[in-house]
């Protein structure tokens, strides 16, 4: 009788580990793998005339603040109110052609004319792609200049 319980017992054990290793298929939303694109003609027919205020009514995944004077202060990913937050990984990495921004206020001096499209990437792209600076997403800016080179 002993041996029937622990041979039922072991096979318990074998089939909850192999259904644990078994990789779930996730919708790519589930996991915050999104890519967002804005187009040249989606910017061209926006009301916005500067980078900041085309991702403020464009990218709904980000929360933008200001200061008293109406001056870009920061950009932070929206999050759930349980999640836990480590500081500084709430700000996405911003990129203009391949090069960094480290300020937010330059985004409200280019002009959306100069723009000729923008990548919002959120989750586990904006980390594969860039590195673990980049949990909050990166938000590529790629300018007409640089696509003429």
């Amino acid at each position: 009788m002993r041996q029937f319980d622990s041979i039922a017992f072991a096979s318990i054990v074998g089939f909850a580990s192999l259904s644990g290793c078994a990789t779930p298929r996730l919708q790519p939303d589930a996991v915050g793998d999104r890519v967002d694109v804005i187009s040249a003609e989606e910017i061209a027919r926006s009301p916005s005339t500067n980078a900041w205020d085309l991702l403020r009514r464009r990218a709904r995944q980000y929360d933008f603040s200001e200061d008293q004077y109406g001056r870009p202060r920061e950009i932070r990913t929206r999050r759930g109110r349980s999640t836990i937050s480590i500081a500084g990984a709430d700000s996405p990495l911003i990129l203009i052609d391949g090069a960094r921004v480290l300020d937010v206020g330059f985004l409200r001096d280019l002009s959306t004319g100069a723009i000729q499209s923008v990548e919002l990437l959120s989750g586990i792209r904006g980390t594969v792609s860039q590195g673990t600076n980049a949990v909050a997403g990166v938000i590529y800016i790629h300018t007409w200049e640089a696509s003429e080179d």
